[in-house]
């Protein structure tokens, strides 16, 4: 069982150098090995004992009678011999030994039919003896056997002791952005924490800009507090005035800005109107300038529509204003321009109080939801366009950029923004809540980490996502049982019967003559005939397809836990899926490494004692081989075979059509 080990506060373990989203838990159990010495066996009792006792048994009665007879008719037929030879010798001692002669036959035919009776039974003590001396013996060879095998599992239990359980999960070497999909809000409250803490260790400064109008970051800048780290904190748009998303830009970079947020990606939007908008706005800037401030440039809009007087100017800049288009072209451009001025009067009060924050080890721009949503959107694709700034500046380099809710952020901002971190090095991480259609456009420039999709469609789409397999699963069983069985008799039974004569008279000259015949006769004839045929028949045939089904089904996201995610993750020209536990309690736990691991191979499964050929936490969804000539084999001499092209990898075996289809190599299994 594993102890939680006691912290006063574990926040600050969070802060150590290497990035890592999460944990993947690692089953040290699986690295442990079999005693492969097998147990003693219990000795056999020697063959020739059992025989003794089975010559001994095997006709007992007969052989002891045969010793009484035996001994009976021996006496019997001394005191015979003794009577008659005393017939002739009176008084002599001829009668005394043939008595003792008979009685001696006859003890001697008793003691044989004893020592026969008892024969049987030393049998048996000889190999109750021999049975002891085995057990014995197979006691001792056991106790020797189980004091290795406990020795053996002490060092067993020693070297996964040492072992971690718990290894970092971290992006793949060369990869600058990381994409989170879905989750709850508890859920990316833990990831900011735990990736934000590595991130803000490792890279330094940060920039964490929340979308989600729920301060998610609360938790992570208390551990940025508690190790000694610069925090600030902005929400907006009520803190607006404390910040100036536009300080420091040059009038041109201004109005490409500001155009840029004002259109964005919208479809309906009209290349003259932004050639128009942005021509108008370079114009007012060129006269206010170098002051330009967003309430000056809401000032000149208005002067523009007929409102001269304005605090923000002066005369002379309101003149020059006026004398940009003649006034029957303001009344013209009268829309127009008031509908610019919609766009950016909720800006008004940008950076009157202050300018732009200065560098702190964590900066946190939080959206409160105070403000409109026209207002909002305005204000989000203008921190965006800040954010890509902020990139550009040499002189205050940004380690690491998050951006939480990049849900509404048009994917041509986004990969603007990603591809000047990924020039500057910089490690950028998006949080999406949902996997729709700007976050399809935009996934898959980094590394991919997945969180639970309550949306079957979203789960389907991630589905896709990871990707698709071959695999062969038994399609049909077809069983055949069959049977038959013919039986005739036939009986035949003829019987005939003739019965004739013939009388004849025939009377001559000299004398009468008479003739009588009889004929007769009876034929019988039958037989039985009987014939019998029985016949079965059983066939039994079972089929295989190949299937191309998901490597992870969409069911598994909809059903991840609160705090688990599943990391896409690139591997050479292949990629795994890992899962990963972001639970920044993990921390508390022994044998956690901070850092990633390189595993040791796990045992082969005959010796391993939880057989496995992989770690249940990670999955290889693709591994190509490369395009390159193979020697020739006898198995591969028939026709040329392009490896990781459709064919099974290296080291598994071909699929042999039709005779022996491959079986899959998971079949399902974790």
């Amino acid at each position: 069982m594993t102890d939680v080990v006691p912290h006063a506060n574990p926040l600050p373990m969070l802060a150590t150098p290497g990035e890592r989203l999460g944990w993947i838990f690692n089953d040290r159990n699986l690295y442990r090995r079999k005693f492969m010495e097998p147990p003693p066996q219990p000795g056999m009792v020697p063959p020739h004992l059992l025989e003794r006792l089975h010559r001994a048994q095997r006709g007992l009665a007969r052989r002891i009678l045969i010793s009484l007879g035996a001994g009976v008719g021996l006496a019997v037929l001394i005191s015979c011999c003794g009577g008659f030879a005393s017939l002739g010798q009176q008084g002599s001692n001829v009668g005394a030994g043939v008595g003792f002669l008979a009685f001696l036959a006859f003890g001697a035919g008793v003691v044989g039919a004893v020592v026969f009776g008892i024969m049987p039974q030393l049998a048996k003590n000889a190999i109750q003896s021999a049975q002891e001396q085995i057990q014995q013996e197979y006691a001792r060879q056991f106790a020797d056997w189980d004091g290795r095998r406990q020795w053996y599992d002490q060092q067993q239990q020693q070297t996964v002791d040492t072992m971690f359980e718990w290894a970092a999960a971290t992006p793949s070497p060369g990869t600058r952005r990381v994409d989170i999909i879905g989750g709850t809000t508890y859920g990316w409250e833990a990831v900011l924490t735990v990736f934000g803490g590595s991130l803000l260790a490792t890279r330094g400064h940060m920039t964490l800009v929340d979308f989600t109008g729920e301060a998610l970051c609360g938790e992570l800048m208390d551990l940025a507090a508690m190790t000694e780290r610069s925090v600030q904190e902005l929400r907006l748009p009520s803190e607006l005035a404390r910040f100036d998303l536009v300080a420091g830009l040059e009038p041109s970079e201004l109005v490409d800005c500001l155009v840029e947020a004002m259109y964005g990606d919208a479809q309906g939007a009209n290349r003259a109107e932004r050639h128009q908008d942005a021509l108008l706005l370079r114009e007012i800037c060129d006269v206010l300038a170098p002051a330009i401030t967003m309430a000056r440039l809401l000032a000149a809009l208005r002067v523009l529509t007929d409102r001269p007087v304005q605090a923000a100017l002066t005369a002379e800049e309101s003149g020059r204003l006026l004398d940009l288009q003649p006034d029957e072209s303001r009344r013209q451009m009268h829309s127009h321009l008031r509908r610019i001025e919609a766009f950016l009067q909720p800006l008004e009060a940008m950076g009157s109080e202050s300018s732009t924050p200065g560098l702190t080890d964590l900066t946190c721009l939080i959206a409160d939801g105070a403000g409109g949503n026209a207002q909002n959107e305005l204000l989000k694709d203008l921190i965006v366009q800040w954010l890509a700034r902020q990139v550009r500046r040499e002189s205050a380099p940004m380690g690491s950029l998050v951006l939480l809710g990049a849900d509404e952020v048009n994917h041509r901002s986004i990969e603007k923004l990603s591809t000047l971190c990924e020039r500057r090095g910089v490690r950028l991480v998006l949080f999406f809540g949902h996997l729709r259609e700007e976050s399809l456009h935009t996934i898959g420039g980094g590394e991919v980490a997945l969180m639970r999709l309550g949306n079957h469609q979203e789960a389907n789409q991630a589905a896709e996502y990871i990707g698709k397999g071959h695999k062969f699963v038994l399609s049909q069983l077809t069983r055949t049982l069959g049977g038959n069985e013919t039986h005739t008799l036939a009986d035949t039974y003829g019987e005939s019967e003739t019965h004739g004569g013939n009388k004849s008279k025939s009377y001559s000259k000299h004398g009468k003559s008479t003739s009588y015949g009889t004929n007769w006769s009876k034929t019988r004839n039958w037989s039985q005939t009987e014939s019998t045929a029985k016949g079965t028949n059983w066939s039994d045939a079972s089929s295989v397809q190949r299937v191309y089904e998901y490597a992870l089904e969409p069911r598994v996201l909809q059903d991840l836990p609160e705090y688990a995610m599943v990391l896409v993750k690139g591997q050479g020209r292949g990629s795994v899926i890992q899962a990963v536990e972001v639970d920044p309690a993990i921390v508390t736990l022994p044998r956690v490494s901070m850092g990633p691991l390189d595993l040791p191979p796990l045992p082969d499964p005959n010796e391993a004692v939880i057989p496995a050929t992989r770690q249940p936490s990670q999955v290889t969804v693709s591994q190509p081989q490369p395009l390159a000539a193979h020697e020739a084999s006898p198995q591969t001499a028939a026709g040329p075979s392009l490896q990781g092209w459709g064919n099974a990898p290296i080291g598994q075996p071909q699929p042999q059509y039709p005779q022996q289809p491959y079986q899959g190599p998971w079949g399902g299994q974790q």
